[in-house]
This record gives structure tokens, C-alpha cells and sequence, in this order.
């Protein structure tokens, strides 16, 4: 059996790589699934500059590659360009393409010793505004539940119609590219835990949190609300498209349903357990911003060039492909 591994996780975090009145953060910002594989989005990677940025904090709600060595590298740009970066692994970061690792669980505790030795941020720490004024940045480990591994913990949705769950299988490129070692747990219960060791250090925080995640806390964050498709049909009337309603489907392909592989209810307990008061997640490549008992949930993905023509992630354009503000807290629609 795997047993749990908490020895590679950073210490808590107070700090800043600036002094004095230059050390307080402007503002909080945010972007997940930059997928710098793809050469367009590489290249908008490496247009954001630290003229723009260089006071900013950001949060990187993972999927950047699964090449190590381009993820260090685009990390360590990351890190020249903003004043501070956190960042959790998405999915694609744990695909196992070439024989490097083990496993994906070998592979996520390497990203995380890479993460340290390069100065960015896995564990929760406290950002200075002002002289009175602190956030504290929670990044939230992650991996989804599927309704077979743990009913109560997928963020699944019940298709109307009888679904082909090999299909299914058949068409989630996780099944394939990832390798796991036996567990005492599920995946995400895997990953939960270490967050509950992780964050015993520094609970109860002492001012306003923004947690982040990869993968989705809740079901109801797979669908889009009413105001999310509305921003949806500005864009693509943006493009000129001749289509301007927001599709239904939330996967690329007829028949797919991702709401077996969207997320992990036990993120929800863990946001609600510490107070959270905006949570930032990926991965579903679609945007969203609504507040729900209390919790402001954002997600801002840079996406793919084929989604972002078809004006499938609104808000990027007004931000030239940027990240987006999460804190202070402001009004995205």
C-alpha cells in the first residue's frame, strides 16, 4: 500500500521578494489551464510582462504541460514576471507520457520539490496589501471522484438518457496518461488528506482567504448560470459568430459526460472548514463567477485557441488574454 507522503510539502509562507512599502501585493490575480504545449497559448504566456504584472500576485490553478522540463521553465518565468506565484498540478501536469516517474503521485511530490527550489508558492501563505491589510493564498490539492469510486464525493450529474460509461472511459485521456499506485484511499480522499496535514500549521487564519483548487468543489459549478451565458453570447457576438447562444454540452464530443471527471465534493467541506471567501478553479475550460453561500467561485482558463474562437471563455479578451482579479474583489459582468 502507498502511504500517505506529507515530508515534501513547503513550509507555511510569510513573505514577499521585495522590502519595506514595495513588498505590499497591488492585487490577486488569477488563470488556470494555460496549456503551453500549444504554441499560441506559449506565446500569450510569454507576452505577459512584469511592467503589467510585476506588483501582482498570482494564482495558477494548474494544467500547464506534462513536460517537466517546460513546466520548470515556465514556471520560472512566471516567478520573474510577478511579484509572487502559487500553484497547484492539474491533471494534465500528472500525465506520464515519458519514462520519467513511477506513477503520477511520484510525479505530483516532484513537481512540488521543483515548485520549492524555483520560488513558487504550494502551500498556504499570507500576502500584505498595506500595513493593515493581509489575504492569505490556500492552494487546495486535488484529483475528481468518479461516481464508481465514490458515489458520495462526485460532482457526477445523471445524464437523461442511459450513458456508455466505456465510452466514456474510452474518450478521458486521465485513463491512459496517468498511473497510480495503490492507495489506502481514493484519489481524492489521497489528496484531501494531505491538504488537511498541510494546513494544520497555519489554521485558523487570521484575515480574508482565497483558496484555490484545479478540479471543481461543487456540481452545481459545471453548468452555466444564466449571467454565464449571457457573457457567453457577448463574446461570440464579439467574433461575429452567426451563433451567438451558449452550447449546452459541456464536453467537446456528443455522448461524453464530464461530470465524471469535473471535481470532488470534500474540496467544498475543506473551503467551508477554513472560511474561505473567493475560491479559484480550472479545468472545466469554461469561465464562471457567481457567489454562493457566501463563497465567490471563479474560474478563469486561458483554455484552447479553438475554444477561445468559438467565444467559449468570455473575459479574456477585455484582459488581452490575461489574468483575471480576484482580489480586491470586483464585479467581472
Amino acid at each position: 500500500m502507498m502511504k500517505r507522503a506529507y515530508r515534501n510539502l513547503q513550509k507555511v509562507a510569510n513573505f514577499s521578494k521585495m522590502s519595506g512599502q514595495d513588498s505590499y501585493i497591488r492585487r490577486v490575480i488569477a488563470i488556470s489551464d494555460i496549456h503551453v504545449d500549444y504554441r499560441d497559448n506559449l506565446e500569450i504566456v510569454e507576452s505577459w510582462s512584469k511592467e503589467k504584472y510585476g506588483k501582482d500576485a498570482l494564482i495558477l490553478a494548474g494544467d500547464v504541460t506534462d513536460l517537466t522540463s517546460l513546466l520548470e521553465t515556465t514556471l520560472k518565468r512566471l516567478a520573474r514576471v510577478f511579484a509572487e506565484v502559487f500553484f497547484v498540478p492539474g491533471n494534465h501536469d500528472l500525465w506520464l507520457r515519458r519514462p520519467e516517474f513511477a506513477n503520477s503521485i511520484e510525479k505530483f511530490h516532484e513537481i512540488l520539490k521543483m515548485c520549492e527550489r524555483n520560488g513558487i508558492h504550494t502551500k498556504p501563505g499570507k500576502l500584505s496589501l498595506s500595513a493593515k491589510d493581509h489575504i492569505w493564498i490556500v492552494p487546495l490539492y486535488s484529483w475528481y471522484a468518479t461516481p464508481e469510486e465514490d458515489a458520495n464525493d462526485a460532482t457526477y450529474i445523471t445524464p437523461q438518457v442511459p450513458e456508455n460509461i466505456e465510452k466514456n472511459r474510452q474518450m478521458w485521456m486521465d485513463n491512459f496518461a496517468c498511473k497510480w499506485p495503490d492507495l489506502v484511499e481514493t484519489r481524492s480522499k489521497y489528496f484531501a488528506n494531505l491538504n488537511d496535514e498541510m494546513l494544520k500549521p497555519s489554521l485558523p487564519f487570521d484575515g480574508p482567504v482565497i483558496s484555490f483548487s484545479h478540479f471543481l468543489p461543487r456540481t452545481d459549478l459545471i453548468l452555466s448560470s444564466k449571467e454565464e451565458e449571457d457573457a457567453i453570447k457577448k463574446e461570440r457576438e464579439r467574433l461575429n459568430l452567426e451563433d451567438t447562444t451558449a452550447p449546452k454540452r459541456q464536453g467537446g464530443v456528443a455522448g461524453f459526460n464530464f461530470s465524471r471527471y469535473a471535481g470532488a465534493k470534500c474540496l467544498e467541506t475543506q473551503i467551508r472548514s477554513f472560511k474561505s471567501t473567493v475560491h479559484v478553479h480550472g479545468h472545466q475550460h469554461r469561465n464562471r463567477d457567481r457567489t454562493i453561500d457566501g463563497v465567490r467561485y471563479v474560474s478563469h482558463c486561458l483554455g484552447y485557441g479553438h475554444e477561445r474562437e468559438k467565444g467559449l471563455l468570455w473575459g479574456l479578451h477585455e484582459l488581452d488574454n490575461g489574468p483575471r482579479q480576484v482580489w480586491p474583489l470586483v464585479n467581472n459582468f
